[in-house]
């Protein structure tokens, strides 16, 4: 029986959270969106804009502890699955066409640049840092105008709310534009500038579970000596699992698998649990 492929696998994923979501439209279930963690009133705030809305108010809400311990749970058991498993941005991504050379040309010397500087710095830091200073200094969550989670369900419930309730609003117009030039100008957004994924990868250096390992004795570079950068090629977050990788750079992984499926020699594996202290993770 041929693999299903995890790209397969977090297309069915995704497109699960988003029904969910038609259903709580639906029959009003209070579930949420797919960037909240939590359930009826708690659910329609994220972990990122709850800090915001905290810091823009400048008083403290008692009731986002609950929604951002589940998110503190969540991302210690699992890491930055969000992003790749539920979050709908990347799925998008792959509808627009990447053979504009212009573009690709200032995308890969952003990506060069940033990649560059990763050791010291990691931009989408600065990027979460002046999300949550903007939301303090202008008294509402600036980043929440443009998240493109945000954005993405801000036009689905405003169609929903078209066609049931016939109400018309800007927002149909105005979100979508936003939101495709967000996909389309900012391919590295997810890694380089997405203040969320920032969160979760901060909180997710406390990650053990789920890690991948190469098994060495299988890799044809480190068994055969021939040198192999499928796995890297392939990873939105440019990690290179054939070096000592450290808890910092790890976080950023989204376990999205595209390294294992990649790998010729099926070498690359999520163990449940895996020592931090691994020497090649």
């Amino acid at each position: 029986m041929k693999k299903i492929k995890a790209s397969t696998l977090r297309t069915l994923t995704i497109l699960a959270f988003v029904l969910l979501v038609i259903i709580g439209l639906a029959f009003h279930t209070g579930t949420g969106t797919i960037s909240a963690f939590g359930y009826k009133t708690i659910s329609a705030i994220c972990p990122l804009g709850s800090l915001e809305a905290q810091l823009a108010s400048k008083t403290f809400l008692p009731q986002v502890l609950i929604s951002l311990a589940v998110f503190v749970l969540i991302t210690i058991l699992f890491g930055r699955i969000f992003c790749a498993w539920a979050c709908p941005v990347p799925l998008f991504r792959k509808w627009f066409p990447k053979n504009n050379s212009k573009i690709n040309h200032a995308e890969k010397e952003v990506h060069a640049s940033s990649q560059q500087t990763s050791k010291t710095a990691d931009s989408s830091y600065f990027v979460l840092g002046g999300a949550l200073a903007s939301s303090f200094v202008f008294g509402f969550p600036v980043f929440c105008l443009i998240c493109p989670v945000g954005l993405t369900f801000a036009v689905l419930i405003g169609a929903w709310r078209l066609i049931q309730f016939n109400e018309p609003t800007w927002s149909l117009l105005i979100f979508p534009v936003i939101l495709v030039l967000e996909l389309v100008f900012y391919r590295y957004s997810c890694s380089k500038f997405c203040p969320l994924g920032a969160l979760i990868s901060l909180v997710s250096r406390l990650n053990i579970f789920m890690r991948p390992k190469i098994d060495q004795k299988v890799c044809m570079q480190t068994s055969k000596g021939i040198e192999c950068k499928l796995c890297k090629s392939v990873c939105n977050e440019a990690i290179d699992l054939h070096e000592p990788a450290k808890a910092s750079t790890l976080s950023r992984c989204t376990k999205c698998r595209d390294c294992a499926d990649v790998c010729p020699m099926s070498a690359i594996k999520f163990p449940f649990f895996s020592q931090k202290n691994d020497k090649h993770l």
